[in-house]
């Protein structure tokens, strides 16, 4: 497979919903990466996304990741799905870009690193969530403060009738709610090394594999002493906002997704700082064409992307069980 020193990396991406027009706008607007085809099931979807691009589309998304002319595919379908067409797209010696998870149980994603590494082929996992300009920017803070004791991150999802789709999330295609948990609460996780303490906790109604409305927790304890506090909440009407608290060593930052500021509080008082502008979604593409062309290291490696799968089957096993559970 070309590294694509010398021409644009030939793309394809798998899926035609949100998350594949994201990817494809920044695909196209990239001289590093040329937008080659789009897959889908929905031909509605997927013929208005490979029209914007001027791309060629198919239903059949076996035979897109298999194409001659892509170097590497682009998988934004449901979480279900990434292990089987990542594990198709690596075979047929393409680099992968997924959206997280890389897979929803441990031997899949160790699966999926083995044939990377046996092939020489990058993996990128779209952990955007602590590259955003907010959480980064807490991330700074709370290490200028000396460190986080105790990270309190809640995520809140209203009624998805509100955004026009119908009330019920079956996990069995999107996963479990502590699949989120993990995932929209990893920037409490980054960064922080070993877990030596992790417990959850769900409740969903009704309970079964389609809910209408969730609460998972997790708790944390890491290495160096410090906790967090992962709660995510789905379905639940009302104006609760998803934020965060970072108690720290000398000091407390506060987030709040809706807002363009994070409030810092220290020895010298409180004061407001700007979140800058930034676009996590295009850095993700560059660590990614940077890896396949220098070997540079990313920010979310493969083997951190089957971490936070390892950590997720953690999670449920806890919640599952009522056990504690630690990274060896």
């Amino acid at each position: 497979m070309p590294d694509g020193r010398s021409r644009p990396l030939r793309v394809a991406i798998v899926g035609s919903g949100g998350m594949a027009v994201a990817r494809a706008e920044r695909t196209a607007a990239r001289t590093d990466l040329d937008l080659a085809a789009v897959a889908g099931r929905n031909p509605e979807t997927r013929a208005a996304l490979a029209a914007r691009f001027d791309v060629e589309h198919s239903e059949d998304w076996e035979a897109t990741v298999t194409r001659p002319d892509v170097d590497a595919v682009i998988v934004t379908t449901h979480p279900d799905t990434h292990a089987p067409m990542g594990a198709a797209a690596l075979a047929a010696g393409k680099h992968l870009f997924s959206e997280s998870p890389l897979a929803l149980t441990p031997l899949d994603a160790s699966r999926l690193l083995r044939v990377a590494e046996e092939r020489r082929l990058v993996i990128r996992v779209g952990h955007t969530s602590p590259l955003r300009p907010g959480p980064r920017l807490v991330r700074e803070q709370t290490a200028a403060l000396g460190g986080a004791l105790h990270d309190d991150l809640v995520v809140h999802f209203p009624y998805d009738l509100r955004v026009g789709r119908d009330a019920g999330f079956d996990q069995r295609i999107s996963g479990h709610p502590l699949v989120y948990a993990i995932l929209l609460g990893y920037p409490a996780i980054y960064k922080r090394g070993p877990i030596t303490h992790l417990t959850a906790a769900v409740t969903q109604e009704p309970d079964g594999h389609v809910f209408d409305r969730a609460v998972a927790v997790v708790n944390l304890k890491f290495q160096d002493g410090g906790l967090a506090t992962v709660t995510y909440r789905r379905g639940f009407d009302g104006e609760s906002e998803s934020g965060r608290t970072v108690i720290c060593r000398r000091g407390v930052v506060d987030f709040s997704e809706a807002a363009d500021h994070i409030g810092v509080t220290d020895a010298d008082g409180a004061r407001m700082l700007p979140i800058p502008d930034a676009d996590p979604w295009n850095e993700e593409l560059s660590e990614f064409v940077a890896a396949i062309r220098e070997g540079r290291p990313m920010s979310v490696s493969a083997q951190e992307a089957a971490r936070i799968v390892d950590i997720i089957d953690a999670a449920r096993r806890a919640a599952d069980t009522g056990s504690v559970f630690a990274e060896s």
